[in-house]
């Protein structure tokens, strides 16, 4: 990957990120979300973040990893938003075909069940 590549997915990352970030405190301005659910999803995408960063650091260290369904877990909570991050920003597992597959198929599951829990909450408008 070339530089401009991986600035470009840093970049597109960094905006789906912002976009999420402003959709997440609408959702909660207008009482479509409680209150306490932006704090727990900004807490679990800090996690998130650190957990890819300390991920990336032990593999230049050769040292103990995380495993990468933690990673995953991390990512499937609601922390992928901070993972799309990390990959890019940290170059890290953002080339690894099966991780991605699977990276995205959290995310998938991921919108799938906070859209699900949307339809049956006392909140929706």
């Amino acid at each position: 990957m070339t530089q401009s590549s991986v600035a470009v997915g840093l970049k597109i990352s960094l905006v789906v990120f912002g976009i999420l970030t402003l959709l997440l405190l609408y959702l909660d301005w207008q009482l479509i979300i409680p209150g306490w659910l932006k704090y727990l999803l900004l807490g679990l995408n800090l996690v998130t973040l650190l957990a890819y960063w300390r991920d990336k650091k032990a593999a230049e260290q050769q040292s103990w990893r995380t495993q990468e369904s933690s990673l995953l877990l991390l990512g499937l909570l609601g922390g992928w938003p901070a993972a799309l991050v990390a990959q890019h920003w940290f170059r890290h597992k953002n080339k690894k075909l099966s991780f991605q597959i699977l990276f995205y198929l959290t995310i998938t599951l991921n919108g799938g069940l906070f859209y699900a829990v949307w339809l049956h909450s006392p909140l929706q408008p």
